[in-house]
């Protein structure tokens, strides 16, 4: 089995002119009225399409990048604009979905039983049931001018730059280190 993540930004819902028409659509908060981002996933075994889906989300546009989305068992992660959606790796049901991030979500990680929702404007721990276990802010952004790495996930913390050069560490429970 291969699952593909694809940006598919002239999607457009009933149109004549999708190239693809999706099985399922999922949409965040205000996506279906107001899309920003659309991200298109198949399923595929010895190249045939076995399942897909498409989730819609509004707010920050994001892009499908390296850490957009995650394979955890048999589910997965995945960001798309302010949203985490978590999709069963099969059959591509929606188990759940939550707002991480006030703007956008950039990716998503792994982490004892959670995931590490690296946002524009918050970090946040979710717990494998979608819940909000803490979020942390900056004085800004965590997107840094210059192109440093503005989010490293290190195994015994967090080292994050905002927009100003501001730099935190933080540990997994969302507690600040050193600024």
């Amino acid at each position: 089995m291969t699952i593909e993540v694809l940006n598919e930004a002239s999607f457009a819902y009933g149109s004549a002119d999708t190239t693809h028409k999706y099985s399922k659509q999922y949409y965040s908060s205000g996506g279906f009225e107001h899309p920003t981002s659309v991200h298109g996933i198949k399923i595929l075994s010895e190249g045939e399409l076995v399942n897909d889906c498409i989730i819609i989300g509004c707010g920050g546009a994001t892009g499908i990048q390296p850490d957009s989305a995650v394979l955890n068992h048999d589910e997965l992660v995945i960001c798309c604009c302010d949203t985490v959606f978590c999709l069963t790796a099969d059959q591509l049901e929606l188990k759940w979905q939550t707002r991480a991030d006030q703007a956008t979500c950039f990716g998503v990680y792994k982490l004892d039983g959670s995931y590490i929702v690296h946002g524009e404007i918050q970090v946040s721990k979710l717990d494998w049931d979608g819940n909000i276990l803490w979020s942390f802010e900056g004085a800004d952004i965590f997107v840094s001018p210059e192109g440093e790495d503005s989010f490293q996930l290190h195994p015994d913390h967090i080292a994050l730059v905002d927009w100003y050069g501001n730099r935190y560490d933080i540990d997994f429970d969302g507690k600040v280190i050193s600024v």
